[in-house]
């Protein structure tokens, strides 16, 4: 069997392993809620230790970009996923802080080493913008079945039965990367000839500024979209029966991104999805004379699905910059750095201009992610060595 991530086996892997990645942030609603339940730490503590999995996987995932392409790949995934499961096992029962915040970051530093060769194996597949919309499709999945399942499970076992939940589903992606998981496809020659310093030009900073500036928006929007709907008059279980509707369809969006970006080009995909995400997001704002279940229904709904659409064609960006294939990697840090300055920034606007401010944090940001990466698509000439290029 040959060990590249084109062969549907090792593919399968691949998407385990970047289900996981970003496993704790999917369900991070009931993680926090679950320490909420617990009753053991402040409103402060919670925050940090939502954070612990994060600073883990960033440090490890922004790191990856000096070692993913010298080191074996299926021997740092294991190692990483038993790292991860391992802190999962001493997490449950802890009650103290510092020893809790600790093995959650240590869990995240696993999970982040991980989803960094995950990422890198999806850049090598023959058509990365179908292995990345198939890598947001399987979160999506993972998530619809956690918010359903993981509620159930915590009435049982409180806070632990969210990590039930993880290790049984990360018993499973360990069983499959020991039986099947490919090489790197890109040479650590490659590697060796290009220096950080030059990997780390215009046009890979460029890249990167863009989804950090993308996801600043869209986090700051999806952090109160549950509030936002609150405002308008919904209940609280409308909201998130409709949060949840639109979680589970997403999904689609992400697997039909390769289809229209062959048909339309790049440039033209993230036009008409960056449009349609500002009107959603504009008709949120000012008063609503109308059906607000309805119109909140529609936009959040079509928010999310075009929020994945968008995603693999920014993270084919950082594919197509960089023909060493360490680039990619640097796309969950990005994630990451967007996910940490959007909810904050936002929160900062709501008091002086309510959820308007919120909302147009999130047009202002995404207009500004698309003429940043239309840059990309217009002026950047693709490398000849890279896969992607004629992948869509």
């Amino acid at each position: 069997m040959q060990p590249t991530p084109d062969r549907w086996t090792n593919l399968a892997s691949l998407l385990m392993v970047s289900m996981m990645g970003a496993a704790v942030l999917t369900l991070l609603p009931l993680w926090v809620g679950g320490l909420s339940d617990q009753g053991n730490f402040s409103e402060t503590q919670i925050g940090w230790l939502a954070a612990a999995d994060v600073i883990g996987i960033f440090a490890s995932s922004a790191s990856a970009i000096f070692w993913v392409r010298r080191v074996a790949w299926k021997q740092v995934t294991l190692a990483g996923l038993a790292v991860f499961l391992i802190g999962n096992l001493l997490s449950l029962g802890t009650s103290d802080f510092i020893q809790l915040m600790s093995l959650r970051i240590l869990a995240g530093l696993g999970c982040g080493a991980a989803y960094a060769v995950a990422l890198a194996g999806l850049g090598d597949h023959r058509r990365p913008p179908l292995a990345f919309g198939m890598m947001v499709t399987a979160q999506v999945t993972f998530g619809t079945i956690g918010f359903f399942a993981v509620p159930r499970i915590m009435e049982l076992w409180q806070v632990n039965g969210f990590f039930h939940y993880l290790n049984g589903w990360l018993a499973v992606t360990l069983l499959l990367c020991a039986l099947t998981f490919p090489r790197s496809q890109r040479g650590s020659e490659a590697a060796d000839a290009v220096g950080i310093l030059s990997l780390l030009g215009g046009r890979s900073l460029l890249v990167f500024a863009t989804t950090v500036v993308y996801y600043c928006g869209v986090s700051a929007v999806w952090a109160y979209l549950e509030r936002i709907g609150v405002d308008m008059g919904l209940s609280g279980a409308e909201v998130g029966d409709l949060l949840g509707i639109g979680f589970a369809i997403s999904g689609l969006g992400s697997l039909a991104t390769p289809l229209v970006a062959r048909h339309l080009g790049r440039a033209l995909s993230l036009v008409i999805s960056i449009a349609i995400q500002v009107g959603t997001m504009s008709l949120l704002i000012g008063q609503h004379s109308g059906d607000a279940y309805l119109l909140y229904a529609v936009t959040s709904i079509v928010f999310q699905f075009f929020w994945s659409f968008t995603i693999p064609l920014l993270m084919d960006q950082f594919n197509r910059v960089d023909d060493t294939g360490r680039f990619i990697v640097l796309c969950a840090s990005a994630f990451k750095v967007g996910e940490i300055i959007g909810p904050p920034l936002a929160a900062s606007l709501i008091q002086p201009f309510g959820y308007a401010g919120v909302l147009s944090l999130g047009i202002g940001s995404v207009i500004l992610a698309l003429g940043m990466a239309l840059v990309t698509e217009t002026r950047a000439e693709e490398p000849a060595g890279v896969p992607a290029a004629g992948s869509l």
